[in-house]
């Protein structure tokens, strides 16, 4: 069977296919009106379920399904739950899903590509912090008669700019019931889960114990369904070395605990316990200075902004800002095509269309820089940026980088404002810079006006709270005369003689 047109739906531009689950597709479009972007979730074509008794308007249980998750998002109002904008059916009937558009990433790609780069997990403070924004998701779902079943880590999205959200609804569930089968993703699943049992929001705190099990070490609690039913196997973690890690695994094993008389019967237990946990380890303060007009110091990183040619930085990594059909024609792209070579879009194109939100590495051709990072991170006002810059800071890890050179995202063709671009992309950085064991020293961010620079270092400067207070005294310039051996006793008449005339 072929893939599904785009949706066409009133008031809504619709980009391109983003994702496909098991029975849906993900598309990212705009608001034609508002110019911000959203996600839609449609029924995929191949998705063919024989209607039961949870159908309903005669549809099969995957339209269902979808119409369902709607209404349940709907339900939920909460900052930290992705808001349900829209439903309804498309013109070929085909049942839809709009979204808000969470512009960061999800938790289980952060500590999947942390991992693998710097050889370190998420550290305790951002794991009760996330975890305690998930309770607290957790709590107003259910407070709205919802249970969600489907709690983990790539189901949490964070953003620099909205923070923890909560989403995909999919299978939540609006009381609590017998299972008629398995549903839930096996790794993160309640035994009740599993085996069929009375689903309530007791499930949704196993969930989340799973969910903060496997964000702070790597794992599940438990490495089989065996384990998972076996009422003495324990949750398979390491043996503390703090009291802030011994309070922690405290907390995920009364979360797991197999005995419903023994796990807590809701969400208020671990919300007070991680947000007690989360108020004792606040994350370290991002300090951040400025050292000239246009260079700021962020914790280890210089962050330099500079007129001028970006084709020429010399940085182990230059980003560009990619379209999505990877072409090199216009702006920056041209520019590092014409000095990189022809080489760099043939390479960048070979892999076909990009999903907004994408960081790809290509070989710099003939650039200065080891490697050559293409971002595409906005379409038509929609900006990506804060996921793509994301993705740009984890492929400099990848790959050993301690400079970077990048423009203003999505500013060009794309025409996101430089005000946006630059919240995106500094309040991205002072996150990352946040979880600590970045290889990157130095950012330089090339313009081509001094205007657009001073607008994009206003709100960097902002955004990273540099303290005019903590001016970092390199010393004044050096004017006049160069100083020489015997400047420190040895005066020059000769200056005397000219102030005096």
């Amino acid at each position: 069977m072929t893939d599904a047109p785009a949706p066409q739906i009133p008031g809504l531009e619709v980009w391109g296919r983003i994702g496909r689950g098991g029975m849906s597709d993900v598309w990212l479009a705009k608001h034609t009106t508002l110019a911000t972007p959203v996600v839609i979730k449609t029924l995929d074509p191949r998705a063919s379920v024989a209607s039961d008794t949870d159908a309903t308007d005669g549809g099969t249980e995957a339209t269902a399904r979808i119409l369902s998750e709607a209404r349940m998002m709907a339900r939920v109002s909460d900052p930290r739950v992705v808001r349900a904008l829209d439903a309804g059916r498309t013109a070929d009937g085909r049942p839809y899903l709009v979204q808000e558009y969470v512009d960061g990433l999800d938790m289980a790609e952060l500590d999947r590509r942390r991992r693998n780069a710097l050889g370190l997990g998420l550290p305790l403070w951002l794991v009760a912090h996330v975890m305690r924004e998930v309770c607290t998701g957790l709590r107003a779902a259910h407070q709205a008669g919802v249970i969600h079943r489907d709690v983990k880590p790539s189901n949490v999205f964070g953003a620099t700019d909205s923070g923890i959200r909560l989403g995909d609804f999919g299978i939540a569930t609006a009381t609590p019931r017998e299972e008629k089968r398995a549903a839930g993703t096996l790794k993160f699943m309640a035994p009740e889960q599993y085996t069929c049992g009375e689903i309530g929001r007791h499930t949704d705190v196993w969930g989340a114990g799973a969910t903060a099990c496997d964000l702070r070490y790597g794992n599940g609690p438990f490495e089989s369904t065996r384990d998972l039913l076996d009422p003495n196997a324990q949750p398979h973690m390491p043996i503390p070395e703090t009291p802030h890690e011994a309070y922690f695994q405290q907390t995920v094993r009364m979360m797991l605990a197999r005995d419903l008389a023994r796990r807590p019967q809701d969400i208020g237990p671990p919300l007070r316990a991680f947000g007690m946990l989360s108020r004792a380890i606040a994350p370290p303060p991002t300090r951040a200075a400025r050292i000239a007009k246009d260079t700021f110091i962020a914790g280890p990183v210089r962050l330099r902004f500079i007129v001028g040619d970006i084709a020429s930085a010399d940085a182990d990594a230059i980003v560009s800002s990619a379209n999505y059909e990877m072409r090199m024609q216009s702006g920056v792209g041209a520019a590092l095509r014409l000095r990189g070579g022809a080489q760099l879009e043939e390479e960048a194109m070979s892999g076909g269309e990009r999903p907004l939100g994408t960081c790809i590495r290509t070989s710099p051709g003939g650039l200065s820089a080891r490697h050559l990072f293409h971002a595409v991170s906005a379409w038509n006002e929609v900006s990506c940026v804060g996921r793509a810059f994301a993705r740009a800071l984890l492929l400099s890890s990848e790959h050993g980088c301690t400079s970077l050179a990048a423009p203003a995202l999505g500013t060009g063709a794309a025409r996101v404002s430089m005000e946006m671009c630059a919240s995106g992309m500094i309040t991205t950085l002072r996150w990352h810079i946040m979880l600590g064991g970045m290889r990157l020293r130095e950012l330089s961010l090339y313009f081509d006006s001094q205007h657009k620079l001073d607008v994009f270092r206003d709100v960097a400067e902002e955004a990273l709270h540099v303290d005019e207070s903590r001016f970092v005294d390199l010393g004044l310039p050096v004017l006049g005369l160069p100083p020489s051996s015997q400047a420190a006793t040895f005066l020059d008449p000769g200056a005397d003689r000219t102030s005096e005339s």
